[in-house]
């Protein structure tokens, strides 16, 4: 079902064409948003020894238990306020708007074309927004919780990855396994787990956080196994994955996960739930190489410290935010260009 939004011709009403009927669904005002301007010496990837500044800066702080946040290609942010039950997108000129409401938001994405994909935890269903906003298309799930393959349980956090060829990628929290729907298909393909919840090999025990390898190893997912407390990398056709970061003591209950590429290797950066921390981990090491973000090692409201996050996401600039979750509020930590100046 597809619905169509309208700006009204005072700038500040939002309205929607639900069969057939023109409803105004929302107003908004302006709302200041951090930005940063590109710097031409900004790198085009991530070195090994990259740094963010410890302290972060409070770009939004009017939500309440935001579970993810993501950035378009104008750098406008795109806030999943969980338990306001919003979808907000803050734009770069200080405005924002409220694109869904009385939706509970758990996970967002954003493709290359700027289309939003949104995980909605009661109707268990995926949502795309279009990159103009104009129209909201269910893409995957029934509406009803199960376990066909054009079914879903999005329970906790659910990962989205969506990648070049727009196949959608989605940890189907509930039913433990990994799911891809190829662009307008109706059904999935179980592409990791699906063997019931367990510790083995060939399962997954409520996988939150997915990324997709599109550089070294194409179509290799990494999953953060959140309730087995590792990261399996699950090979494209492979009926096992293998554990490339595992640690009861630094590394319990994993929720996110972003790749980056340097000339030669991936390094993945973790959010962990339990911690309240954003790790830095070289895949197969023991232990991270760096803590990233919540520096302190205590929970907090402080400018060093996080309190349970939930979303990652870089933007343009390498600077990280992060949904500080149970400090209902989005974080930026600024990137340190020097740290890679000279690699």
């Amino acid at each position: 079902m597809q619905h169509h939004l309208y700006l009204g011709t005072d700038g500040t009403s939002v309205f929607m064409l639900f069969k057939k009927h023109l409803m105004k669904i929302f107003c908004f005002s302006g709302f200041s948003v951090a930005t940063t301007t590109t710097s031409t010496s900004t790198p085009q990837t991530l070195c090994t020894s990259a740094e963010w500044n410890s302290a972060g800066i409070t770009v939004i702080s009017n939500l309440y238990r935001p579970h993810d946040v993501a950035i378009d290609s104008q750098n406008n942010l795109i806030v999943a306020d969980t338990e306001n039950r919003r979808l907000q997108i803050y734009f770069k000129n200080g405005t924002n708007v409220t694109l869904l409401k009385k939706v509970e938001i758990l996970r967002l994405f954003i493709d290359k074309f700027d289309n939003i994909y949104a995980a909605e935890s009661f109707g268990n269903e995926i949502k795309r927004v279009s990159s103009d906003y104009q129209s909201i298309t269910t893409v995957a799930g029934t509406g009803t919780p199960g376990s066909a393959l054009d079914e879903l349980v999005l329970d906790g956090q659910p990962g989205l990855y969506v990648d070049s060829n727009s196949t959608l990628y989605i940890a189907d929290t509930g039913n433990h396994r990994v799911i891809k729907y190829l662009w307008n298909s109706t059904s999935g393909i179980v592409v990791a787990g699906g063997n019931g919840q367990g510790p083995e090999p060939n399962q997954l025990n409520g996988p939150y956080g997915i990324y997709i390898d599109e550089i070294h190893e194409i179509g290799a997912i990494y999953i953060c196994d959140t309730f087995n407390h590792r990261i399996q990398k699950w090979i494209e056709g492979a009926s096992v994955g293998i554990t490339v970061a595992s640690s009861a003591d630094q590394l319990h209950d994993p929720v996110a996960i972003l790749l980056q590429s340097t000339s030669n290797q991936m390094i993945m950066y973790i959010a962990s739930f339990d911690h309240s921390q954003i790790l830095k981990w070289i895949p197969y090491a023991q232990e991270p190489l760096a803590v990233v973000a919540g520096m302190s090692g205590s929970v907090g409201t402080g400018a060093d410290q996080l309190f349970a996050p939930r979303g990652i996401k870089f933007d343009k600039d390498w600077n990280l935010f992060v949904a500080d979750t149970g400090n209902d509020r989005i974080q930026k930590f600024l990137f340190n260009i020097s740290s890679c100046a000279k690699q």
